[in-house]
């Protein structure tokens, strides 16, 4: 994403460089091409031209002028309508710019054509006046070789990129090609993307509305402050490190070194390439977060934002109205999504395969990094050549560096032109699973869920079409990287490429990792039926809901200078650059419940490269973006997840039966997808405050034990001491007896293992399945339970499972006890953490093991490193 640099914040970095730029020898125009020398150099060579006067000889503006109309209060405080808030604008066109306009606007702009846009301050005591100096720059600079439009855009300033945490600055680059200035300049009448008009320089500009009440104004408006100052990012307080006590003494020490940061992702910007065949496969996110991101406007509220209701107010102050911005892009960004390409568990996870199997490396790398780094993946055999292999090595190649395009695109993760990109063909199908979707040979469209979207903008901006695409909305559309299946390979063996080749070109040599898509296939949601339930819904229904608040959502899906802002000349005609409100708006918050990453990002914005404010939408009442992805997944843990009630509690002198339903409400087995994810009962019995007797019971690292001679004590199970583990229960009688919904997989010598390439065969898989899950449904043999044959819970189709427990009471019989059954969740539980601190030398590794250990709980869903989904209390008297 790419900062509207406030000129505000430059202005002082402006003038303070005027006194030194004088004394400089003096730049000539024209300049230097930024695609020639770079983007850093050739903005301070820009800077300094500007700073001495250079463009003042070209034909300009006859005076400055306000960019809408605005409207006074009458304490004197004014609301601007215009592009440029409320600052006035002059602008300066080089030779080669005055020659097109003069030619009727007609042909392209030669490279080096400049546009310079000084800014005014508006007299604060005077709303109709100006200051009599600039205060800041706009400027384009024509480079046909930098991107698809065809302008490097700058603030006039030198070129500015975050810096240390303790700077407390979180800015985006402010000068470069395909920055957030598009979502205006992609509406032009003409192709390159200027609203240049002659009137300007030897007529009369348009004047706009002055006026001393919202009443007054004559033309609606919507304006974009696309110059607001960004929030700045408050480096986080380091609580310490708190390593789990299961780490080793190595593991422990080696967790409180800080790792590299990873790159800000505002940094992470790859745009178009160059007309009139540049279309690359993918670019990043931030070619579309200046439409599809919400934006801070002054005098009316942003497109895409949700406004809670004012909280109460302390005294002395205002209340406090609350934003959520539910744009495409900012819930994207903070989802595990848009966080695939940093994911310290992925990144761990596939290192300790590599780790395993040195020899195949790369070709690991390769088919690992098909989902979560699918673009740079993509466009690297793109570029290079099947037989070329797409390496972790080349996706952690940092801005600046020879692969630095592919870095940027493999941190951008599941991004915008993934999805968008997909074709229908084969969907829902083999050939397409385990992330081997197919795209169009060449990039020209981009898929929407909408018919007849506006086409201009997005033509103009990076050389797509936006048309409808029916796949968009179906669960098919997700099926190709949430069906995977990996190479199963023996454990402790070497083999040849050939070998490994041949495996991984082999079904019956595989192993299902994950089989989310085939589990709702074979449910009463699914929507692929002949006859379809009325409870069916699609993952989007779920995962991308169209609601806030249990309120429905209806928004313009981008914000561009569309026919609700201030007339102006240039601008294309109102039926080309017409936003229709949808009623159906899809928020792309893509959440799951796995609350335990996001935490790791949200506690670690600088180590992630993530900030937790969007920096488009940067007021002080807009809520955090990490917060909205916590709130969201939290919800649907909370009330789309499952359900636990205690059913027929009895109790006699010396004990006490109870039976616990659980029951799924998600389209696919709990938990789903990869296979080291699970849930778990506790079942409690108090006696007042004090626990008396606990299945399920857990320290503070989400270890799960037991009491034993007055000591918690972790079972031994839980680290598959000896290779035990919990089997599925039907009763149980003992407090080291645990109901836990996993899979767990053996590798070829029958050992429990985490690797996904040593998968051989499932001990366990008795996660609670899906309503209308049927044995001879479609896909059931793969996606049936183990190690459940004696239990007709799995076998009904109700998506319940019943557990009974035994419990002997040594409390008085006339003393009352009080019955507690909660379900609670791990991503990440402690032996799957265990085994990846066994690799503490090895850097992702050191990394995921570094967020784990410096996790603070406090104030967080997950308390304990567990989150709870649901949970029932009742009493039991005599």
């Amino acid at each position: 994403m790419i900062v509207r640099q406030t000129f505000q914040i430059l202005c002082a970095c402006v003038l303070a460089m005027a006194a030194h730029c004088a004394a400089e020898e003096p730049v000539k125009f024209p300049l230097p091409r930024p695609s020639e020398i770079g983007a850093e150099k050739f903005a301070a060579t820009l800077s300094a031209f500007l700073q001495q006067g250079g463009y003042a000889s070209w034909k300009h503006d006859a005076k400055p002028r306000f960019t809408g109309p605005y409207f006074v209060r009458a304490s004197g405080e004014v609301e601007s309508f215009g592009t440029h808030g409320p600052s006035a604008v002059k602008v300066y066109y080089s030779p080669e710019v005055w020659k097109w306009m003069n030619d009727g606007y007609k042909g392209l702009i030669p490279d080096g054509g400049t546009i310079v846009k000084v800014l005014y301050a508006r007299n604060p005591d005077e709303p109709t006046k100006y200051s009599a100096d600039p205060t800041g720059f706009s400027v384009m600079v024509k480079d046909s070789k930098g991107s698809w439009d065809g302008w490097f855009y700058s603030d006039g300033g030198p070129l500015t990129k975050p810096v240390a945490a303790d700077a407390g600055n979180f800015f985006d680059p402010n000068a470069g090609f395909a920055l957030s200035c598009i979502n205006c300049h992609a509406t032009t009448a003409n192709v390159e993307s200027t609203y240049s008009s002659l009137r300007n320089v030897t007529g009369e500009p348009f004047v706009y509305a002055i006026s001393l009440s919202r009443e007054g104004m004559k033309k609606k408006s919507a304006p974009n402050d696309i110059h607001n100052p960004a929030k700045v990012e408050e480096p986080r307080e380091n609580h310490g490190c708190n390593c789990p006590p299961y780490f080793s003494a190595a593991a422990q020490a080696a967790a409180k070194i800080e790792p590299p940061a990873l790159p800000f992702v505002t940094l992470d910007h790859v745009p178009q390439g160059p007309r009139p065949d540049g279309q690359r496969m993918f670019v990043t996110s931030s070619n579309c977060s200046a439409c599809h991101d919400a934006v801070q406007l002054n005098a009316t509220k942003p497109n895409m934002a949700f406004y809670e209701e004012p909280k109460p107010a302390k005294t002395g102050e205002s209340a406090a109205q609350e934003i959520t911005n539910l744009s495409p892009y900012s819930e994207w960004r903070y989802s595990l999504m848009g966080l695939a390409g940093r994911d310290p568990v992925f990144l761990a996870q596939l290192e300790s395969e590599r780790a395993l199997y040195p020899q195949l490396a790369e070709r690991i790398d390769h088919n690992c990094l098909s989902c979560h780094a699918v673009m740079a993946q993509r466009q690297f055999s793109h570029d290079k050549g099947p037989a070329a292999f797409f390496t972790q090595a080349v996706a952690n190649a940092a801005p600046g560096s020879a692969h630095a395009t592919y870095g940027a695109l493999a941190r951008d993760g599941v991004s915008c032109m993934v999805c968008h990109q997909i074709l229908p063909d084969g969907l829902g199908s083999a050939e397409t699973f385990s992330g081997k979707f197919k795209l169009p040979e060449k990039s020209t469209q981009i898929f929407g869920p909408y018919a007849k979207p506006a086409q201009l903008p997005m033509q103009q901006a990076i050389g797509l079409t936006p048309v409808q695409g029916t796949q968009m909305t179906q669960s098919n559309l997700c099926a190709s990287c949430h069906t995977i299946s990996t190479p199963s390979l023996d454990a402790g063996k070497k083999y040849s490429a050939k070998e490994f080749d041949a495996i991984a070109n082999s079904p019956s040599a595989s192993f299902h990792e994950q089989t989310t898509y085939l589990e709702w296939k074979n449910s009463s949601f699914s929507t692929e039926k002949a006859r379809p339930e009325s409870s069916a819904r699609s993952c989007q229904d779920c995962h991308m809901p169209r609601s806030y608040k249990n309120k429905a959502l209806r928004f313009k899906v981008a914000n561009i200078e569309d026919d609700t802002f201030p007339p102006v000349d240039q601008r294309a005609p109102d039926g080309k650059i017409h936003m229709e409100p949808r009623d159906k708006y899809s928020r792309h918050s893509l959440q799951a419940i796995n609350l335990h990453v996001l935490e790791l990002f949200k506690q670690n914005p600088w180590l992630m490269g993530v900030p937790s404010r969007d920096n488009l939408l940067p007021s002080a009442n807009a809520k955090p973006g990490f917060d909205v992805a916590l709130e969201s997944a939290a919800e649907l843990a909370t009330e789309q997840t499952a359900t636990v009630h205690i059913l027929n509690l009895k109790r006699n002198a010396n004990k006490l039966t109870a039976q616990v339903q659980v029951e799924n409400l998600a389209g696919h087995k709990f938990p789903s997808g990869v296979s080291f994810r699970r849930a778990f009962l506790e079942f409690k019995v108090l006696a007042g405050d004090k626990s008396i007797w606990a299945s399920g019971a857990t320290d503070a690292w989400g270890v799960i034990g037991a009491n034993r001679d007055g000591k918690f004590t972790p079972l031994d199970t839980e680290f598959f001491k000896d290779n035990m583990f919990q089997p599925h229960h039907r009763t149980i009688t003992r407090e080291d007896q645990v109901q836990i919904y996993e899979e767990l997989v053996a590798d070829s010598n029958g050992v429990l293992t985490s690797s996904f390439l040593q998968q051989r065969k499932a001990l366990k898989d008795n996660r609670l399945l899906p309503r209308g899950w049927k044995s001879d449904g479609p896909d059931a043999e793969i996606t049936q339970p183990t190690g459940t044959d004696d239990d007709p819970d799995y076998r009904d189709g109700t998506g319940k499972n019943v557990v009974t427990y035994e419990v002997p009471l040594t409390v008085p019989p006339d003393q009352l006890v009080k019955v507690t059954a909660t379900l609670y969740y791990q991503s990440l539980p402690p032996y799957y953490l265990k085994r990846r601190s066994e690799q503490h030398d090895l850097p992702e590794t050191q990394r995921f093991n570094y967020l784990v250990s410096h996790f603070e709980p406090k104030g967080t869903a997950l308390s304990d490193w567990k989150l709870k989904v649901a949970g029932d209390e009742k009493n039991a008297g005599n």
